[in-house]
């Protein structure tokens, strides 16, 4: 399936040759949901760094963020569920990248990331860090360095626990 990685993704999800990476769609063992969750649905105010403001929605099939980005759940982009989280796989070349959504009570989705493998992180490199608790492969593939880990599901949701995922919330409009 022809998939086009629209604006959305560059500033959403931010996928860089930096980034921890997966070997497969997370949590393994986990089936992908065919559609998003009707609780998830509805729009959502997004904001980034610099302060800008635009508006996430979400339907059935995948979500759009402004007037024309638009991004569809397939075998590029899984959405699956287990144990209160929402995992989003998003596929490269080489590996998969992932993101993990939380509904709040409210309405609200946090939306967790892990920070760059390169980056500073609690006095060390982020990937080094990480190291300690589970194994971190680096491997090279045309010229660009990936940091794979292979987690279980079990360690997956531990490694959320242990805020290995940075998070940001995004308020729910209606």
């Amino acid at each position: 399936m022809k998939w086009i990685i629209p604006c959305f993704l560059v500033l959403l999800f931010l996928i860089s040759c930096s980034e921890i990476c997966y070997k497969e769609p997370q949590p393994k063992g986990v089936r992908p949901l065919t559609e998003i969750p009707g609780k998830l649905h509805g729009r959502y105010m997004v904001s980034d760094e610099n302060g800008s403001v635009d508006t996430l929605i979400v339907f059935n099939k995948g979500y759009r963020i402004g007037k024309d980005d638009v991004a569809s759940l397939s075998d590029s982009l899984v959405l699956k569920y287990h144990k209160g989280f929402y995992f989003i796989n998003i596929r490269d070349d080489v590996a998969w990248y992932l993101r993990v959504v939380k509904q709040e009570k409210n309405g609200d989705i946090r939306y967790m990331a892990m920070p760059e493998a390169t980056s500073e992180y609690k006095g060390g490199i982020f990937k080094d860090v990480l190291a300690r608790d589970i194994p971190v492969a680096e491997t090279e593939v045309d010229g660009k360095t990936h940091y794979i880990i292979d987690p279980s599901p079990k360690k997956l949701l531990e490694l959320i626990r242990k805020e290995y995922f940075n998070d940001q919330t995004f308020k729910k409009i209606d």
